[in-house]
């Protein structure tokens, strides 16, 4: 196919995309002026309705407001009375005259209150059980951030008549109050919204899950929107106008949503208008708007086909440019000229170029650094065997030296030779980030044999554990750390003797373990330092606290943020320090309390 065909087909559909998209603007705008008296006195009908609607059920909201700050009222609804007579007489002095006053408001047919306070066995109160703790309004209502929810039409207790409610918590003073207040309104104060619109439109309220609160249709009326033929297209945006027809039947749909508070956000009001008697003229409108555009079509396809000779040109001319590329020569680009498709073209082209020499240059650059991270990487791990060699040279020497000491009759230091190199061997033992617990205390038994060497008579040590845990994997030296700031802050400067216990506990999953002496302690302005430090994230004191910050990382590495070091001390009583392990059936086994 010649390029001059080709670029007459191209160049003629989108005239005849241009064309039609005139032609839909003017069957829509000729549609639009023949509805334009019908949607624009519905369209103010609507907004009129929806403000009403919104402001009826504002001021219920405020009447719920107003249980809500009456902080009086729910600080006796949350007392545990001891005697039936001071919880009357609380009910008839505080609750019963602003509920009189309640239910005295126009179409307000009952208050009702949701309490777990057995105290308050009145009429009005309802004790909520598990039953009401798993309905689906609780639920939403417990996790709704407003504290209030609007209901469904229902028909209560009383079967007067259908009736919807507003339900707000009443949890000013206390966040986590299960009180709420229920607020039932007479389902016909909505019919008399649209007493009079509703003889010539069907009205639809709905909620903001879309509950239908009330449908004018005289049958068949519908329970959610979600059963309306037009749902889809309601749920596109939260107001508009659009026709749909069922049937024979032809209708303008109105809707607006509500959203000036967030307790309403949501809530739709639809109308629906029958228009079936427009619609011949709509069909004539369309039918000459369908003649005029294949006119259009074809004076257009003459035209095309006149120029195209003209731009074949500047297509060539691309063409042998795009050859160039294919050389690999991408400093060219193509002199744009003209607004047209062809012009489009040559800017993409140009773009294009642009893009894959900045991309060729990029796939280079990530090449080379590819291979110095590889280079970097094999000196860490030249490094890393290095620093392997140094502890096993110095296990070795120490025990050449033990076996020194044995033979001069030194068997004290030669003792101490031993328990240094054995703590040596320990922590070459195993590579990995954990060890069993059996292994860590091996290690802190050995660790404090040493420093009491050090510090003779200075201090005892109890190892608390019981036997079923010692198989749980635990993070590799992370008592160790803890130890030694309990010798060095809290017992070295202490004048009388201590002791370190170290003690495990199971429970809820999790394995503690905890590491508390009676040394000095710390200030509570220490302590509160430390945990802020601590819980930030930030580095300690460079030469104060650096085992219990290195021990906190490696928990929050290996279990996250919530098995972070827990400390507790009282200046003159001691400190605590305690790690918490969760358990699983890859960690050492479950252990049983």
């Amino acid at each position: 196919m010649k390029i001059r065909t080709k670029l007459f087909l191209v160049n003629l559909l989108i005239v005849l995309l241009l064309l039609g998209s005139i032609t839909y603007v003017y069957i829509k705008r000729g549609s639009e002026t023949i509805f334009e008296n019908v949607v624009e006195n519905a369209s103010l009908s609507l907004s009129q309705v929806s403000e009403n609607l919104d402001d009826k059920l504002a001021s219920y909201e405020e009447i719920a407001n107003t249980l809500f700050l009456n902080e009086t009222l729910e600080q006796i609804m949350v007392t545990q009375y001891d005697s039936i007579s001071d919880a009357y007489e609380d009910y008839f002095n505080e609750f019963e005259p602003l509920a009189s006053v309640v239910k005295a408001t126009k179409d307000i047919r009952h208050l009702k209150i949701y309490t777990d306070n057995e105290s308050f066995d009145f009429a009005e109160f309802t004790l909520i059980d598990g039953e009401i703790r798993q309905s689906e309004w609780y639920r939403k209502l417990m996790k709704n951030e407003v504290g209030g929810i609007w209901t469904a039409p229902y028909v209560n207790e009383f079967e007067d008549g259908a009736v919807f409610s507003f339900r707000k918590r009443l949890n000013r003073l206390y966040r986590d109050s299960p009180l709420v207040s229920n607020i039932e309104i007479q389902v016909e104060v909505l019919n008399e919204l649209i007493d009079e619109e509703r003889k010539s439109k069907r009205y639809i309220f709905s909620l903001a899950d879309g509950t239908v609160l009330i449908d004018s249709a005289e049958a068949e009326q519908a329970v959610h929107i979600s059963e309306l033929p037009f749902y889809a297209e309601i749920q596109k945006s939260p107001q508009g106008n659009f026709s749909y027809t069922e049937g024979s039947n032809t209708y303008q749909v109105l809707y607006q949503t509500l959203d000036s508070r967030k307790v309403v956000t949501g809530m739709k009001v639809i109308a629906v208008i029958p228009l079936t008697e427009l619609m011949p003229a709509i069909h004539q409108l369309r039918s000459v708007a369908i003649y005029l555009f294949i006119m259009a079509s074809a004076i257009s396809g003459v035209l095309i086909f006149l120029f195209s000779t003209g731009m074949t040109r500047r297509i060539s001319e691309l063409s042998k440019k795009m050859k160039r590329v294919d050389k690999d020569q991408f400093q060219i680009s193509v002199k744009v000229k003209g607004n047209d498709e062809i012009s489009q073209l040559g800017n993409m082209f140009n773009l294009m170029v642009q893009r894959i020499g900045q991309l060729i240059s990029e796939v280079y650059q990530s090449e080379i650094d590819r291979k110095e991270m590889a280079f970097r990487t094999k000196e860490v791990e030249l490094y890393a065997l290095q620093t392997q060699i140094n502890p096993h040279f110095l296990f070795n020497v120490l025990t050449m030296i033990g076996g020194n000491l044995l033979m001069n009759g030194d068997h004290k230091n030669a003792k101490l030779v031993g328990m240094l190199a054995k703590s040596f061997r320990m922590t070459l033992k195993n590579s990995g980030q954990t060890v069993a617990l059996s292994e860590e205390l091996a290690f802190i038994d050995t660790y404090l044999h040493l420093q009491r060497c050090r510090y003779t008579e200075k201090f005892d040590y109890v190892i608390d554990i019981p036997p079923d845990m010692l198989g749980v994997e635990v993070p590799k030296l992370c008592l160790q750390p803890l130890i030694e700031n309990a010798i060095t802050h809290g017992i070295e400067l202490k004048e009388s003797k201590s002791t370190i216990r170290i003690s495990g506990t199971y429970g809820e999953g999790m394995l503690r373990i905890a590491v508390e002496d009676d040394g000095l302690g710390m200030a509570e302005e220490e302590l509160l330092r430390i945990r802020r430090e601590l819980d930030a994230g930030s580095a300690l004191s460079a030469d104060k606290h650096v085992g219990l910050r290195n021990v906190n990382l490696r928990l929050i590495n290996l279990y996250g943020e919530n098995h972070k070091l827990a400390l507790e001390s009282k200046q003159g009583t001691g400190t605590r320090v305690t790690i918490t392990i969760p358990i699983s059936s890859t960690n050492g086994g479950k252990a049983h309390e």
